[in-house]
Order: C-alpha cells, then structure tokens, then sequence
C-alpha cells in the first residue's frame, strides 16, 4: 500500500531521516518505535507531504510515486494525519471539528452517515457534541483529533503519539477504541510511547533510532528481543542459569543482584580451591572467639575477651617526689579560667 525507499530528510545541516525504507501493509498496523528525537514525527510528515525528502528517495502509494505531491492531495489520495498536540479549532464545537474532516471532496457524500459511526464509535463524543473543543479534557481532544481524522474517509491514517498527557484509563480506552478501528480494517502508521500497548495492537514494527531503521520484524519478534526489552519495556536480560546462587563462579552477589567484592558466599555454590577452604576454616574459628558488640560475626572486628585480673593499685609517691602545685602567674593570660604556659605575657 506505502513503500518509502531511500527517504532522507534533513533540516538545514542536521539529517532527521537517513536512507530510510519501510513497507506499509493494508489492512495492517505498523508501529513505528524509537526515543525522542530519532526522527519518528519527521516521518510521518514526510508521508503526509509536510516534510519534503532529498532527492534521490521515493514515496509509492498504491504504486504512486507521491513525494512531490502537495498536502491537500495527500488528503485527496487517502492519506489522514494526526498530529501530535491534536491541533483542534479551539472556538468551534465538537460537531464541528469533525465536520471539518470532511472538507475534502470526496469525503463530503458520506459525511453524514460516516459521522454517526464515528460518535457511536466514540459514546463521549457524542454526549459533548455541543460543546466547545477547548473546554474538553485531553483525553477527549484526541478522541475529537481521531474521529476528525477519520471523516476523511483515509486509506492510511497516521497518528502521532496519540496518548501523549493523557491518564492511564484514557489511555486505556483509547487503545481499546483504536483496536475496533484496526478490525474494521483501517490501515494505520502509530507512532506511540506506550510501547506495550503499541506492540499489543502492532502487526510489524519498525525501530527508529538516530534517522536510521536498525530493527524490524513482528510484533512478538520485536518484544522479545532482548536489546528492545531494556531499552523499550524496561526489562533487564536474565541471568545465568545458576544466577539464583550467591556465588556465582568467583563473584558473590548481593541483594538485588549486584557484584559484592567483600560479601561471602550463603549458600551452596561451585566448589571452591583448597585455599579458599582454609581461608573459610580460619574465618570459622576466628568466629567461634571473636563477636562484634552485637553478637553478629564480624571479620575486621578486635577480640572482646573477659578483662584479666585487676593488678594491685601502685603505692603512693613520696612526699618530696610531689611537685607542688603550679602558681598562677598575672602576667600570664588565660582563657576559661586555664592557664596557658606558652602564652607570652601581656604588655602593660
């Protein structure tokens, strides 16, 4: 249906897109998957005749060559954007909106009917069509955005982070309401931060990062590769089989999985040198004689043993070994009541 091959597209020096290709299904969802800034907004502007591509790229839909064409034809063709923000008319109502959908052409003969679908396929929409776009939630602008996009009647609609700012249950019922339009056999270029549940409702998926396509395949082949599992879903790789041990090879783990140089191996692990052994035998019956103060084993800790005998008291000095008692002097000074025997005396 859509093939973009070799699309390159910078803006003044910085190339967003670079010798990109992908292949658009009908009938099918294709999830475009990359972090901010990789170039996934430039590439659906480019499909929609927003963004022009260097030469030497081309733009097939259903086999015609549509790089050069201008926006309004897009529409003409079949081609719906949804852009990120939602763009709405602020000061119109809800109706509206989505009559303006249906400015084009051929979009005009079944507006009516097309309309009606749409606010049964969006019951909030159809309990607020009098009301003004702006005073609507966010969850309820792009529901407008989305059903403004579809009374276009497009073969291909494009939607551009549709769950941007919005709660967890509006999230919810927007996927739910973008999974009956996929059944109803919409063809669909979902750009989307939610990438559970973008790869939940994808049936190929293309990875974008830095301009470049660097991964691509199924939906269940891109979730379960494991580069796509840490940086997308947050899901570090598993450990080694017998990861579940303390002691692994010659690292001790401690709580959470992190390397402890200093910790000691808790339970049964690989076996371990001869010298390793002696050193744990040492260590053993340094235990049995040496306890921290709260009674747990501690290896740096200093013997407490029972204090020996107290020694007999000395005998007193005599009495003209006695030095007598220091004089204190005026011309010295002091502070708190001391006195200091390296200050010098204070001058007059």
């Amino acid at each position: 249906m859509l093939r973009l091959e070799h699309i390159s597209v910078a803006y003044g020096k910085h190339e967003a897109l670079h010798d990109v290709s992908i292949d658009v299904e009908a009938g099918r969802t294709t999830v475009i998957l990359g972090a901010n800034g990789a170039g996934k907004t430039t590439l659906l502007k480019t499909i929609a005749g927003l963004v022009r591509p260097r030469p030497g790229g081309r733009i097939l839909f259903e086999g015609r060559s549509i790089e050069a064409e201008l926006t309004h034809r897009m529409v003409a063709a079949g081609i719906a954007l949804v852009p990120e923000g939602r763009r709405l008319f602020g000061e119109m109502t809800v109706i509206d909106n989505l009559r303006m959908g249906a400015y084009a052409k051929h979009a005009r003969a079944s507006a009516d009917h097309r309309l009606e679908n749409l606010l049964a396929l969006f019951p909030r929409l159809a309990e607020r069509r009098n009301q003004l776009a702006k005073t609507m939630s966010g969850g309820e602008q792009q529901m407008v955005a989305i059903a403004r996009a579809l009374m276009s009647g497009p073969k291909l609609l494009l939607l551009d982070e549709p769950s941007l700012g919005l709660g967890p249950r509006l999230v919810k019922d927007l996927f739910a309401a973008l999974r009956t339009i996929r059944e109803h056999g919409q063809s669909v270029v979902l750009v989307e931060q939610n990438v559970r549940q973008s790869l939940r409702l994808a049936d190929y998926v293309y990875v974008l990062e830095n301009g470049h396509i660097v991964r691509s395949g199924s939906a269940v082949e891109i979730e379960g590769d494991p580069a796509i599992q840490k940086a997308y879903l947050g899901l570090a790789s598993k450990r080694p089989a017998d990861a579940g041990r303390d002691m692994v090879g010659d690292k001790a783990y401690a709580a959470g999985g992190f390397v402890n140089p200093f910790s000691r191996s808790v339970s049964s692990g690989p076996e371990v040198d001869s010298s390793r052994r002696d050193k744990e035998k040492t260590m053993e019956r340094q235990m049995e004689t040496t306890t921290a103060g709260s009674g747990f084993f501690h290896p740096f800790a200093r013997s407490v043993s029972p204090q020996p005998a107290a020694s007999p008291q000395p005998t007193p000095p005599k009495a003209d070994s006695v030095r007598p008692p220091a004089v204190r002097s005026e011309s010295i000074p002091t502070s708190g009541g001391f006195v200091n025997p390296q200050a010098r005396p204070a001058r007059q």
